[in-house]
């Protein structure tokens, strides 16, 4: 919502924001942008002064704002419904979506068009870190957006992806998550197809036909053109065979437009990666990391990386359970084997999780200085430490620091 709020703004649209909590970085965004963050959920002057209000999927029936735009006939829009209409509908949209590695492939994407001297707009759940910002509105005819599969609004239950109506769609995996709003993985791939049936016969799709179940999601039906993409062999500056799978992806979209893999592997060499993405952090004590993994398959790939990159480092991995679907237990069977590459593993929640009770050799953190402080007084042990949420890690890593 931070990068749409810049969108408007840079649309010449005044905006205020209003939510119970604002964390970095998006929160750094909204300050540098000069846009008002009201921290509550009551009814504002702003709200009652303004010409249209854009409702995120955090907001539902029963808060106060959302009761008063309903009851006084606001005009309102989700976000996915608001960017259709008025920025995407004149662009060639790049939409990247899937379980794992959005950002970073729409990042990836955006640095090869970048290089190749298109200027393409964007909008992503991250930052981009050679930009420093999550958004950017241009005269490009070129639009990448990250498409998220989670669900729109409370007045639309469809994925937010249904809206962007992509010239090109890359799907880059696709597992079980989001057990708040999806009962199984069926819920999910209908979703990617309601897309997939809206696309016109000249669009493209690129995927991973090793991906049983996005090859699935082809098999109930695709009228757009299929481009099957495979794995990097290596770049230089990239670590992971996930990221390496990324840029694939990213390579694949940008040929849909006529960008060759020569010049797109050029462009990923100078590529300087996506905050909070094995983003690496200064710290006098060991090599730190932050990272936004959240997933059983993500959680392994992020230590995995670090693995082959650090060959004798001993990996400490602190894990915050934060997730709906973490918390539930969701992915309770792959939990520990995700974290078979650590050399220590410091879990911490600041709540109750019953499942963690039943997987032996885990201690479960609910202190956060207890865990910082084991973390530090054992240095002889730890060369380096990954920070893995979904929240927010600017205290801990402050802490550690």
């Amino acid at each position: 919502m931070a990068g749409l709020a810049g969108l408007a703004l840079e649309k010449g649209h005044k905006v205020t924001g209003q939510d119970k909590a604002y964390y970095p970085p998006m929160s750094d965004q909204l300050d540098q942008l000069g846009i008002k963050q009201n921290k509550t959920e009551e009814i504002t002057e702003d709200l009652k002064k303004c010409d249209a209000v854009i409702i995120s999927n955090s907001q539902s029936r029963g808060i106060k704002s959302v009761e008063y735009v309903l009851n006084n006939n606001l005009k309102y829009f989700s976000g996915p419904e608001w960017i259709k209409k008025y920025i995407l509908n004149d662009k060639f949209v790049f939409v990247i979506s899937g379980t794992h590695g959005k950002t970073t492939t729409t990042s990836m994407l955006i640095k090869i068009l970048q290089e190749s001297k298109l200027n393409p707009s964007y909008l992503l759940g991250g930052v981009y870190l050679e930009e420093k910002i999550s958004y950017k509105f241009t005269n490009s005819k070129y639009f990448i957006i990250e498409g998220d599969e989670y669900d729109t609004s409370f007045f639309d239950k469809r994925s937010k992806f249904v809206h962007y109506k992509p010239n090109t769609l890359v799907i880059n995996n696709l597992e079980y998550d989001h057990s708040d709003i999806f009962e199984n993985i069926i819920q999910i791939q209908k979703q990617f197809h309601f897309l997939i049936r809206s696309m016109p016969g000249n669009s493209n799709i690129i995927y991973d036909d090793s991906d049983e179940n996005v090859k699935k999601i082809i098999l109930m039906g695709c009228w757009s053109k299929k481009n099957i993409y495979k794995k990097v062999d290596k770049i230089e500056n990239i670590i992971g065979d996930h990221n390496l799978k990324n840029c694939g992806a990213a390579i694949a979209a940008a040929e849909t437009i006529g960008i060759s893999r020569e010049n797109s592997t050029k462009a990923l060499e100078k590529f300087l990666g996506v905050k909070r993405r094995l983003e690496r952090i200064k710290s006098k004590n060991f090599i730190l990391y932050d990272d936004f993994a959240h997933h059983p398959t993500a959680i392994a790939a992020s230590i995995k990386a670090l693995k082959e990159k650090h060959k004798k480092g001993k990996i400490n991995a602190f894990f915050e359970i934060s997730s709906n679907s973490m918390i539930e237990g969701t992915h309770k069977d792959n939990f520990l084997h995700s974290f078979s590459d650590a050399d220590n593993i410091f879990i911490y929640c600041k709540k109750d999780v019953a499942w963690l009770k039943a997987i032996p050799s885990i201690d479960l953190y609910k202190d956060i200085d207890l865990v910082i402080n084991k973390i530090k007084s054992s240095t002889e042990n730890v060369d380096i430490v990954i920070l893995m949420s979904n929240g927010d890690t600017t205290h801990i890593i402050n802490k550690l620091k």
